[in-house]
């Protein structure tokens, strides 16, 4: 590797920082800090709805903020560049939210409104540097960059598995809080000096990407249409299962200890999961992304299916790692994909777009699998199959609109990019 590639690749580290943070912090909340404060909060017959509900509320209130964060921040211009002030007052708002969690969180209510400002805090950040790899990376990057992002998002979420896991299940949630207090604040601290001299673009600039943005806005609009739906569909597929983990191994697989066994699943797929991203984005920039947009949804829709059958923690991890892999690998080639098809000049608006349908299906997926769970309750790991049941057919409907909507059959059967 020469000079400028490593320089190159620091830079890419740099920027892609602030997603370890971030998904440390998702990712607690949503396998372990939310299941295990309102399992203590409510009755065990109405968990799993106040979960779905407090989810679903969340994460569609998220929405709005990350797309208002993402249009805004393509107008905006200061001394302090255009992403950069966002990014910083969302983890502001983050780390405001964590101190009252720590503080206060005897009540269901306060719960539910430290979560509403955690999700408007971490959209306003996300919003405005999801865009960054449009604005800064270039083409023959993106991929790798995505692969960066996507290696720092598993392993957030693994130390989210992990450290919150273990520090949950030896009764320290407030040690577990201050970890990610400070690697929101550190993530976000470094990704907003990395980006420094490349956040500012003039006017002239701005214009150019504007308008040699239309006509390639027109060609793409179809695509970047039907990959929003499909994506929808595949992410109401996967996210919400996470959210149900904890109660999973407790009431379905009668394991005890539950935070430690979610912290061991969720180490374990998530590692193997991010030992392929970078390996697997850097191959993409190579070969047709296409192919990976295909493959990636149909493993994961067959290896949840049969999870249903299985009633065995160690049999959850080998299928969870191949869905680990997979989605990881989906996410981060998506992002690399994503960039070729929005127009310059507006991609915080477009990927802001896009990242409505991601948001509104994480949404909507913890609200429908708490729903199935409740419908289903006193059934036993039956109540369970359904839901991952229910989950492979999500995928499935993704997979197939990918495959007759967004891909170029004969150009992936080429290697054409």
């Amino acid at each position: 590797m020469n000079e400028h590639s490593l320089k190159s690749f620091r830079y890419i580290f740099g920027m892609n920082s602030v997603y370890l943070g971030n998904n440390y912090l998702w990712t607690s909340f949503e396998s372990l800090f939310l299941p295990y404060v309102i399992e203590l909060l409510v009755p065990s017959r109405l968990q799993t709805i106040y979960l779905g509900i407090i989810a679903f509320a969340g994460i569609i209130i998220g929405i709005a903020f990350n797309f208002l964060s993402g249009s805004f921040s393509d107008k905006f211009h200061s001394r302090y560049g255009r992403r950069r002030p966002m990014i910083l007052i969302g983890s502001i708002i983050v780390i405001f939210s964590l101190l009252l969690f720590i503080i206060i969180k005897e009540t269901i209510v306060t719960i539910f409104i430290i979560y509403i400002l955690i999700e408007i805090g971490s959209n306003i950040a996300y919003g405005s540097y999801q865009p960054l790899i449009r604005d800064i990376i270039p083409e023959s990057q993106r991929s790798t960059s995505s692969g960066v992002g996507g290696f720092f998002t598993l392993i957030g979420s693994a130390f989210g598995f992990g450290l919150s896991g273990v520090l949950i299940g030896t009764g320290r949630i407030e040690l577990a809080t201050v970890l990610i207090l400070i690697t929101i604040a550190a993530g976000s601290i470094i990704t907003i000096f990395t980006i420094k001299r490349e956040d500012y673009i003039s006017n002239s600039e701005i214009i150019r990407r504007k308008l040699s943005g239309v006509i390639k806005n027109f060609k793409q609009s179809t695509k970047f249409k039907w990959m929003a739906i499909a994506n929808f569909f595949i992410t109401t597929g996967s996210s919400g299962l996470v959210f149900f983990e904890y109660y999973y191994f407790e009431y379905s697989l009668d394991l005890k200890d539950t935070a430690i066994y979610v912290a061991i699943a969720g180490v374990t797929i998530l590692l193997i999961s991010a030992l392929s991203t970078v390996g697997i984005g850097i191959l993409a920039d190579k070969i047709n992304k296409e192919i990976f947009l295909l493959i990636f949804p149909l493993i994961s829709g067959f290896s949840i299916l049969f999870i249903s059958f299985i009633h065995a923690f160690y049999l959850f991890l080998v299928l969870g790692s191949l869905i680990g892999i997979a989605y990881g690998n989906y996410f981060t080639i998506t992002n690399s994909f994503m960039s070729f098809i929005v127009p310059h000049g507006s991609a915080g608006k477009y990927l802001s777009i896009f990242l409505v349908s991601t948001e509104i299906g994480a949404a909507f997926s913890p609200l429908i699998y708490g729903l199935v769970l409740f419908l289903f309750r006193g059934m036993g790991s039956a109540e369970y199959s359904r839901l991952f049941e229910l989950s492979s057919i999500f995928y499935f409907i993704g997979f197939a609109l990918i495959l007759l909507k967004v891909v170029n059959i004969q150009g992936t059967a080429n290697g054409r990019a």
